[in-house]
């Protein structure tokens, strides 16, 4: 009966792990529950559209004061969605234009990738599409509204009575866009009004990744082809002569731009190197006549943004490109409009900095499509984090965000253009964010001050990430990263754990590429420790901290352990830690199987409880073992701050059923240790 009950619970638990959708969505209904409001009493007309094409001459006659909310076919509105509108026009009698959050129905097996017979054919939620709040230069890509938005009558009236009613539901919303860009950031706000609900799921789950109107806009407002403007490639480079080089050449032999220069800022290369980057520009100058070009030359400490000011000084483009000199642009035909695309949305008046899409170099004997480095920097809740990171750059990656232009809080100066009036209305880069985080910085003031950042992925680039300085792993560099990230947000208060393009409901607390819901398990919280006592922790470990006899047991059968614990990483960020891994007994069922993690060193010892995680890579390492069973739920995911231990240096062990201590190795049998 009480392996039953085990057996019970554990199915609970690894569905509740297998489907952290369903467990967000019955939190939200919960708390709208909670929640009596009455009736809004405002008029809401209901109407269907097949497509953003769809002509509004279609519809009939319109009402001023009423609200006409389009809800796509193939789909339907979630309970009290009319309501839930209403509300946000009463709220503010400004409102034109509100538009709300969407998921998918589909089963167990296409959804969560979960077989299971006793669904019978039953439908469930999922893939929710967490939109962004007011982004023109999304809508610009495609119909990012997705199937569900409400215009007021009066805003619908004015604009069809301006352009006619024969123009597409597309062109409503855009001309409304249009005219809210004119106003202020806080009218901007008030008027076209993004609620983080959601209000629609769609039938067809196939769908999900098709970009309504993302083939027919650009031909709507295709413009003539302008004529290039001038713009300044600034390169920050020391030292660097062999990277710099294929980042110049590939600038040359593969850009279908014509109107640049180049400015190459030194801060103190050897006098050997400083020869060879100097026989660069002139070489340069010979593959590509009239180019200008100029050498900026003084020994200084490294000061990323005092770099690229001081670049930014000289350049006479009207346009300045900030490229790091491991850039390599790629030799292909679509590829060489890179910088013609970046153009082409920095000239918009609204547009602030514009980035692009960014490739790791692939790896030897790497084939088939690139992993992304960078596609737009999300302001998450542990900070900057760049989206979409390692991922393979096939197909629609969460509605179009390796593919569409989108809206960014934050783009990277590993390869950013921005207007130069823009740039020096703003002040440049701020000189106190020496390293990292300064264009993040910059970003945000550019968004404080009524611009838009984008995301430009029609540009596409290789980036040979930190080959020039390196990657920020050493203890000292870490604190000054955090130190910068501190003064990042002491300079932007507002900004801290908030992006208007990345929703509140998608994962805050770690670094997410996927765009997951942001449903906090119990593994996902900060844990609390407990002390152990001197007499529990010595009879576990023995009086001098060497493993007790009770950690060394083995299946005298086979000579495998019964007891196994393996830590992949430890994350340690400035106020917090995570410890990832998994542990396993063999030989059992797991269910029910009380663990804790163990923090010890000679003087003290921490416990903490560890809560069910979903490791599907371990069950699969496991299934063929009829002996050791029920592993999925084995993951290892502890979080604590910093501040909850006593510093110092301690191995990392894992405590079964309160008696059997196993301390954690690595691949050479060393133990793993962690410094707090």
């Amino acid at each position: 009966m009480r392996d039953r009950t085990y057996d019970r619970t554990y199915q609970q638990k690894l569905f509740a792990q297998r489907t952290p959708y369903l467990q967000w969505l019955s939190a939200q209904e919960d708390m709208e529950r909670t929640l009596d409001r009455p009736d809004a009493g405002k008029q809401i007309c209901t109407l269907p559209f097949s497509s953003c094409m769809d002509k509004v001459s279609g519809y009939g006659t319109f009402l001023a004061d009423a609200v006409y909310l389009f809800a796509r076919t193939g789909g339907s509105l979630t309970p009290g969605a009319e309501r839930v509108i209403a509300e946000a026009f009463g709220d503010h009698p400004e409102t034109a234009l509100v538009y709300a959050d969407e998921d998918y129905c589909g089963s167990l097996s296409a959804l969560y990738r979960i077989d299971d017979e006793t669904a019978q054919g039953k439908t469930y939620r999922g893939a929710p599409w967490f939109k962004p709040d007011f982004s023109p230069d999304t809508l610009y890509s495609f119909f990012y509204l997705g199937s569900v938005f409400a215009v007021r009558g009066g805003a619908l009236l004015g604009i069809t009575g301006e352009h006619g009613k024969d123009i597409s539901l597309y062109e409503l919303v855009y001309w409304i866009f249009r005219e809210v860009l004119m106003k202020e950031r806080s009218r901007q706000e008030s008027e076209v009004v993004h609620l983080a609900k959601v209000l629609y799921t769609n039938d067809a789950l196939a769908s999900a990744d098709w970009l309504d109107g993302a083939g027919q806009i650009k031909k709507l407002y295709q413009t003539e082809v302008l004529p290039e403007e001038p713009v300044s490639v600034i390169i920050p480079s020391k030292n660097n002569a062999k990277i710099l080089r294929r980042c110049l050449e590939t600038l040359i032999q593969y850009t279908a731009y014509d109107r640049y220069e180049l400015i190459i800022v030194d801060n103190g290369s050897s006098p050997a190197q400083r020869t060879q980057i100097e026989q660069l520009l002139k070489e340069a100058a010979q593959k590509k006549p009239g180019l200008e070009t100029i050498y900026l030359y003084e020994a200084r400490p490294f000061n990323f943004s005092a770099m690229c000011n001081r670049g930014a000084q000289s350049a006479s483009g009207s346009y300045l490109l900030f490229l790091n000199d491991d850039i390599e642009v790629m030799d292909t035909g679509e590829g060489a409009g890179w910088l013609a695309r970046m153009v082409d949305i920095a000239r918009r008046p609204h547009v602030g900095a514009v980035g692009a899409k960014l490739y790791y170099p692939p790896l030897q004997d790497e084939k088939g499509p690139y992993r992304i480095q960078h596609a737009g920097i999300a302001n998450m809740g542990i900070g900057p984090a760049h989206k979409l990171g390692g991922m393979v750059d096939t197909g629609c990656l969460y509605h179009g965000h390796n593919t569409q232009n989108y809206d960014m809080l934050a783009v990277t100066a590993a390869c950013m253009l921005v207007r130069k009036s823009v740039f020096d209305a703003a002040g440049g880069f701020d000189e106190t964010l020496a390293v990292a985080y300064n264009d993040v910085a910059f970003c945000f003031g550019l968004y404080q001050s009524g611009y838009f950042n984008v995301q430009v992925n029609e540009a596409v680039l290789i980036h040979h990430e930190s080959l020039s300085r390196g990657q920020d792993t050493a203890p000292d560099q870490r604190k000054r990263l955090a130190e910068e990230k501190a003064r990042l947000y002491a300079k932007f208060p507002a900004f801290r754990a908030w992006d208007p393009f990345y929703s509140p409901h998608l994962v805050q607390w770690k670094r997410d590429v996927d765009y997951t819901a942001n449903y906090l398990y119990a593994c996902d919280q900060l844990l609390l420790p407990r002390q152990m006592p001197d007499a529990e922790r010595r009879k576990l470990t023995g009086r001098h901290g060497e493993t007790g006899i009770l950690g060394k047991i083995y299946d005298r059968m086979t000579g495998y352990h019964l007891l196994m614990v393996h830590i992949d990483s430890v994350e340690q960020e400035e106020e917090t830690v995570t410890i990832n891994g998994w542990c396993v007994q063999r030989a059992r069922s797991n269910a029910g199987i009380s663990r804790q993690l163990c923090l010890y060193h000679i003087d003290m010892a921490y416990l903490f409880e560890i809560p069910p995680k979903l490791r599907e890579d371990v069950a699969e390492v496991f299934a063929a073992d009829g002996r050791t069973t029920q592993t999925a739920l084995s993951g290892i995911q502890v979080r604590f701050e910093r501040r909850s231990l006593w510093r110092g240096r301690y191995r990392i062990a894992v405590l079964f059923h309160g008696k059997q201590l196993v301390f954690a190795a690595d691949d050479k049998g060393g133990q793993i240790e962690i410094e707090i």
